[in-house]
């Protein structure tokens, strides 16, 4: 039930849509497109934007953590090479070595050498808290320019002691602790350089040295680094253990509990922050130690919602700008349309001579020029029916004046023929009987068209008076192979071509004339041919006669039913295809061929 209301008003909008002007549908069709483009290269333009942007943060994270890694690779490098001094310098070899069997007065010597070389080595970086050499013996060498050796402080309780001194590594990185060697330092944070010390001649342990560096160095190469990126950078030692965390610039959630130092399960925290966090890790080939860059997407997401309001403005701005353009493109299509409706009205109200302004030659202008070729058509074809109605009025006119009381004039010719009856002079009574049939034909307006025989008889009743007025140089033969009853043809079509051959052809020969009628039924049509022996015509008068029927002029300069009103006739009743041609020699004579339709026609009434 609830279908519906929804079905009867998707039908009234597009009632609607079908309703409206062609202007309103173009631009209706333009700002569709226009509109789902715009969306959807917006949309499209937007999420590549944001993909292009978390990724172009991603690449920059990357290559600065990619360069803090190296930078500390780079700093703990320079504490390989000093340890290395001391591998290679021969008095600390020689000290470490004997310094056990030394008198009192050669170690104080040993001490002042050793001081003098650790103190080399602690103005190198001031980020050095303390320098170390240790003996196999277990003589201690220290320099601490900042804090004294704890007293109770023991060496052999680290845990990397037995792995130094019993030679299972050469050269070890403590990772970032609390210091306790040192007195009043607090939580001091150091990371220490430890190289095993071997006799150079024989390859025999003989003590190490330790150098400490304040975690600030840490600090120090990250800060320059990671200033350049928001968000949070950690260092994590090879047992994935936080040895460093960077003061947030960006508040990061989840990372208020990252302490410096504490041990925690970091996988399972990196895990929980990569959900709404950008993670990224690069690994020191050298330490072991992993950097970890964390930013909020939040933060990234600024800049996307930035272009994403770019994307909306421009989307915007595209959608007014084409949908004026869209306006003006439908107004230039639907302008021509309105002049031509315009014009149709015009058009419909009466005022024929209305022509559209075509500029054009498009669909809309080729349709204008057939509309005002149209129009011309019409208007030609009112003031030709004009014509024929008013040329049909003045024959009714003729024929009602001819129609003076008719049945007195058949009764004043039935009593001369009855005269000449009486009197024995037989040819009057032929004269006056052929003269009242061709009367009565003329006086016959009830129909157009008659039948054949009817016109035939017509003919010969006009012949027989002829032949009284030219005696007997006057000859008319009839040839024909059809059934002169059953055809029917219009009234009044041969008996002026017979009128014409007579007064212009028989009459001015001087001598006997022949005129012949030749009837026959060819295919689908009748063709009438009347021939005559009179005088012919030149070639130029011959070409006059064909151009006056293309013209199709009226009545004759006689006063008779000429041969252009016949032609014009046959064509207007029976069609364009059919009508008169003339064939004439000079001194030979002329021959006058009309085809009509064999087919009965319609009685037409006048």
């Amino acid at each position: 039930m609830k279908i519906w209301p929804k079905y009867f008003t998707l039908n009234r909008i597009r009632q609607k849509l079908k309703d409206t002007s062609i202007k309103n549908k173009l631009l209706f069709t333009y700002l569709s497109v226009v509109i789902i483009l715009s969306v959807i290269l917006g949309m499209v333009s937007y999420n590549i934007s944001s993909k292009t942007v978390i990724r172009q943060t991603e690449d920059y994270a990357n290559l600065v953590i990619t360069q803090i890694s190296k930078d500390i690779d780079s700093y703990i490098e320079k504490f390989e090479r000093l340890t290395y001094t001391a591998y290679s310098n021969f008095s600390v070899q020689q000290i470490l070595s004997t310094h056990h069997e030394a008198t009192f007065a050669e170690k104080l010597d040993n001490r002042d050498i050793i001081g003098q070389f650790i103190l080399g080595l602690s103005v190198i970086d001031t980020n050095i808290d303390g320098v170390y050499i240790y003996s196999k013996y277990d003589d201690l060498f220290y320099g601490n320019l900042t804090s004294a050796l704890s007293p109770t402080y023991d060496f052999k309780k680290e845990d990397w002691y037995g792995r130094v001194t019993g030679g299972k590594v050469r050269n070890l990185l403590v990772s970032p602790h609390v210091e306790k060697k040192y007195t009043n330092t607090g939580r001091k944070m150091n990371f220490s350089y430890i190289r095993r010390l071997t006799d150079i001649s024989n390859g025999d342990y003989i003590g190490f040295i330790n150098i400490d560096i304040n975690v600030q160095a840490i600090q120090n190469i990250v800060g320059g680094t990671g200033e350049k990126i928001s968000g949070r950078m950690l260092i994590l030692n090879e047992d994935n253990r936080v040895i460093y965390i960077s003061p947030e610039n960006i508040r990061v959630e989840g990372t208020e509990k990252l302490k410096e130092g504490m041990l925690m399960d970091i996988d399972a925290k990196l895990s929980q922050l990569r959900a709404e966090n950008v993670v990224i890790t690069s690994k020191s080939q050298k330490t072991g130690w992993n950097v970890v860059f964390i930013s909020p997407i939040s933060q990234i997401s600024d800049q996307v919602k930035k272009i994403r309001m770019y994307t909306l403005i421009t989307a915007i701005f595209c959608v007014l700008l084409l949908s004026l353009i869209s306006n003006f493109i439908a107004m230039g299509i639907s302008r021509p349309i309105k002049r031509l409706k315009r014009t149709i009205m015009d058009v419909e109200n009466g005022d024929l001579d209305a022509a559209v302004e075509i500029e054009s030659n498009d669909e809309i202008g080729q349709l204008s020029k057939s509309f005002n070729k149209m129009v011309k058509n019409i208007k030609k074809l009112i003031k030709e029916v004009y014509e024929i109605q008013l040329k049909k009025k003045e024959v009714e006119l003729n024929a009602l004046q001819s129609q003076i009381n008719p049945h007195f004039m058949y009764n004043t010719l039935e009593s001369a023929n009855m005269m000449a009856i009486l009197a024995g002079n037989f040819d009057i009574s032929d004269l006056l009987t052929s003269f009242a049939n061709i009367l009565r034909f003329n006086l016959d307006n009830k129909n157009s068209s008659i039948s054949l025989d009817k016109e035939i008889k017509y003919v010969m009743d006009y012949v027989n008076i002829q032949k009284i007025r030219y005696k007997d140089k006057l000859n008319v033969v009839l040839f024909t192979n059809i059934d002169v009853k059953s055809h029917v043809i219009l009234k009044l079509i041969i008996q002026p071509i017979v009128e014409n051959a007579i007064c212009h052809g028989i009459a001015q020969k001087g001598t006997d004339g022949h005129i012949r009628i030749i009837i026959n039924k060819e295919d689908e049509n009748i063709r009438i041919i009347i021939e005559d022996d009179g005088v012919g015509m030149t070639e130029q008068r011959l070409e006059d006669v064909h151009k006056s029927l293309e013209k199709e002029e009226s009545l004759s300069k006689e006063g008779s039913i000429g041969l252009n009103n016949i032609n014009e006739r046959i064509k207007l009743y029976y069609g364009e295809q059919y009508g008169l041609k003339l064939s004439s020699r000079l001194g030979k004579g002329t021959a006058v061929e009309l085809v009509i339709p064999a087919k009965p026609i319609k009685r037409m009434e006048t």
